[in-house]
């Protein structure tokens, strides 16, 4: 009986460091919604909702269009991070996307698949959030061909790194801006797993990193836009990076940038004492600057950028 007893303890925790892993590996593809709980008219800007289909899968995905003021041949398509929508509170996008508008740039802001109101129920970190993306470019061409001549993607964290692949994809794309992006995903996971599970690596992260992929059916090898780098031509790209980025550290901006070839058109921002995305935050002025100047890149008429205070904004200390 007590040998009986004890091979049961010993399956119950062989279970217990499998199930418990893989449940919270579930989980992570598998987050909760962020509620969209506002619309630009509350922050004075004229706006409509709009619905698109990804692309090759055709997930149905939610967003609003913020047209420019004027005939600006220039669009932004914003891409959020993992656990968020369309507003990237984080951010915050809602005083980016006034900047840009004020900017005179078309803005279309959607959520990703799993996320605020667009249909899936998978969060793959980048990997089905390209076509997402994909899927935002073609309707942006397909309906406002005039106002999206020019096409700039501004992601961030996993945004960020859908936007790099996205852009890479699609010549459509004149730009791309990646606000704290990984290097791959893979070896992202392998380094920086316990920042999001909260558990030791040793026995999980190997558990997690095995048995997830074979349930979700997720390959975190297809997530490489640092092997992409290079495909993106004279195409401009702009790095941004926080040097306190404990989530997706800047080693792995620095990465990409070291990818790219010597004579790319890649320019690498890393901001002092900046966490997770909050570039932005820490140094509002100086982040529109950059932008700014990326966005002349693709459209000589982008005006310059609005005061600060104008945002509700203050640099962070």
């Amino acid at each position: 009986m007590a040998a009986w007893i004890g091979g049961a303890a010993a399956a119950l925790a062989v279970l217990a460091f499998v199930i418990f892993p893989v449940a919270l590996g579930w989980a992570l593809v598998h987050p909760r919604r962020a509620p969209v709980d506002t619309t630009p008219a509350a922050w004075g800007l004229a706006f409509r909702p709009v619905a698109f289909r990804s692309r090759t899968d055709r997930v149905l995905l939610s967003g609003w269009w913020i047209p420019a003021a004027g005939k600006s041949p220039l669009t932004v398509i914003l891409a959020h991070g993992y656990g968020d929508n369309r507003l990237d509170a984080s951010v915050p996008g809602s005083a980016l996307m006034r900047a840009l508008h004020a900017m005179g740039a078309n803005v279309l802001t959607f959520d990703f698949r799993a996320s605020g109101e667009s249909g899936g129920s998978e969060v793959s970190i980048g990997e089905f959030e390209v076509r997402d993306l994909l899927g935002a470019v073609d309707w942006a061409r397909r309906t406002h061909p005039r106002q999206a001549r020019r096409i700039a993607l501004l992601g961030f964290s996993m945004g960020a790194v859908a936007a790099l692949m996205a852009g890479e994809e699609d010549p459509a794309v004149g730009g791309v801006v990646a606000d704290s992006p990984f290097a791959a995903l893979g070896p992202y996971l392998r380094a920086n797993l316990p920042v999001w599970t909260h558990l030791p690596p040793f026995p999980f992260d190997p558990v997690i990193l095995t048995l997830v992929p074979l349930v979700t059916g997720l390959d975190p090898a297809k997530v490489d836009p640092e092997a992409h780098m290079r495909a993106f031509g004279s195409r401009p790209v702009l790095l941004i990076a926080g040097t306190a980025d404990r989530t997706i550290p800047d080693r792995n901006s620095l990465a990409l940038a070291h990818a790219a070839a010597p004579d790319q058109n890649v320019q690498l921002w890393l901001v002092p004492a900046a966490g997770h995305i909050q570039a932005f935050r820490r140094q509002p002025a100086a982040y529109l600057a950059h932008l700014y100047r990326f966005l002349r890149r693709l459209d000589a008429a982008v005006a310059p950028p609005p005061p600060v205070g104008a945002l509700g904004l203050a640099a962070s200390r």
